[in-house]
């Protein structure tokens, strides 16, 4: 009697323990399938949850009969990977369920003394949805960048197309000024001119050389007051050219050329300045001081 009493107990145990189990399963937020290795649904747990199928119409039978073709090869193969290794095996797929398309995660673990499988299935819409629409955003973004670049490539060629413009017209003014004004300018100081003339011509070259300032951007800012002829001097005084050189080179007098660097200086504002006139045209914009 105390054997057969110690057996009640130890099954009373048992089926306990397999009653708690069981309710611990049915109150897992998941739908849990087991299946056999063959693919067939042997039992399952939905909880209320909507199924694909009713229960009448997917236990006992095989997945092939039950699911869309690809899904049940996916889920054979699976079936087979977790009973083979006795690992966890995840699988994500999709299902049409009541006209909405439904994202789900299914986790497998080998069960039933390696002949099956249980799955524990998580519907994984709302993430998948939005994970969907993230990845959405991502691409318009990403869109929207390629669309700003193409369009910041476009302005930087129609800023350089205009900045050309610009530096072109700039160019021509320059020109103009120096080699269709500038010449007359020097044949007019040649001439008998009385002081208040000459005052006036001297204000109109000053203002000439006002309107070229701006417009240089390569050109060293001394060139801007001089003639054509000075800046063909300067050049080659920078160059270390003495008086006598510059003046066999252009085929000029010594004394025209003392005359054209006084009138450098005097521009350059070095009248009265002990500057060296070679060391500050060696400077791209230079700045004397004026003693």
């Amino acid at each position: 009697m105390n054997e057969l009493d110690a057996l009640r107990r130890e099954n009373a145990r048992l089926k306990q323990q397999l009653e708690e189990s069981s309710r611990l399963i049915k109150g897992l937020p998941d739908l849990m399938f087991t299946l056999s290795r063959d693919g067939v649904f042997t039992d399952y747990a939905a909880m209320g949850l909507p199924l694909y199928r009713s229960p009448e119409g997917f236990m006992g039978r095989s997945v092939f009969d039950v699911l869309p073709e690809a899904l049940a090869r996916q889920i054979t193969a699976v079936c087979e990977t977790a009973i083979r290794t006795g690992e966890r095996q995840t699988l994500e797929y999709s299902l049409e369920l009541e006209g909405d398309e439904r994202y789900y995660e299914a986790r497998m673990m080998r069960c039933c003394r390696g002949e099956g499988v249980v799955a524990f299935v998580r519907d994984v819409t709302r993430v998948a949805l939005v994970e969907e629409t993230l990845r959405n955003r991502e691409q318009e973004l990403q869109r929207k960048t390629v669309g700003l670049e193409e369009m910041n490539t476009a302005l930087e060629v129609l800023l350089k197309k205009r900045s050309g413009d610009k530096q072109a017209l700039e160019e021509e003014i320059l020109f103009t000024i120096r080699e269709m004004i500038h010449p007359w300018i020097e044949k007019l100081k040649a001439t008998r001119l009385g002081p208040r003339q000459m005052a006036y011509l001297e204000v109109v070259e000053n203002n000439l050389s006002t309107i070229a300032r701006p417009l240089v951007r390569t050109a060293p800012s001394y060139q801007l007051q001089l003639t054509p002829s000075e800046i063909e001097i300067t050049n080659l005084i920078r160059e270390g050219k003495t008086n006598k050189e510059i003046a066999d080179i252009l085929s000029l007098s010594v004394k025209t050329i003392e005359t054209h660097r006084k009138n450098i200086r005097r521009k350059l504002g070095l009248t009265h300045s002990k500057t060296n006139l070679r060391a500050l045209l060696s400077t791209s914009q230079p700045s004397p001081s004026v003693e």
